[in-house]
């Protein structure tokens, strides 16, 4: 739980949440923070059956695939930024 809590409100979510507000507008950035607190509720609530139904391998799966998604978001956050630094 307590490696939960940089992930959600740390510099990575500070940031996106910024980049969101400027370049979406603030109803849609307020729309995703709304249903990322929902998606962490449900989640973080239902938890104990998520892992009984995935089970410990179907858990690391799911651990991996998501590690991939993020990195992805990161890579393209670098690559925004590297075009912007160029482009003036």
């Amino acid at each position: 739980m307590p490696l939960a809590f940089p992930l959600l409100a740390g510099p990575g979510a500070i940031t996106a949440v910024i980049i969101s507000l400027e370049t979406m507008g603030l109803v849609t950035t307020v729309l995703s923070i709304v249903l990322a607190i929902a998606a962490t509720y449900v989640t973080l609530r239902y938890s104990d059956r998520i892992y009984r139904i995935l089970g410990r391998r179907g858990s690391l799966i799911v651990t991996r695939v998501f590690a991939v998604f993020v990195a992805a978001i990161a890579v393209q956050y670098v690559v925004e930024g590297v075009k912007v630094l160029f482009a003036l």
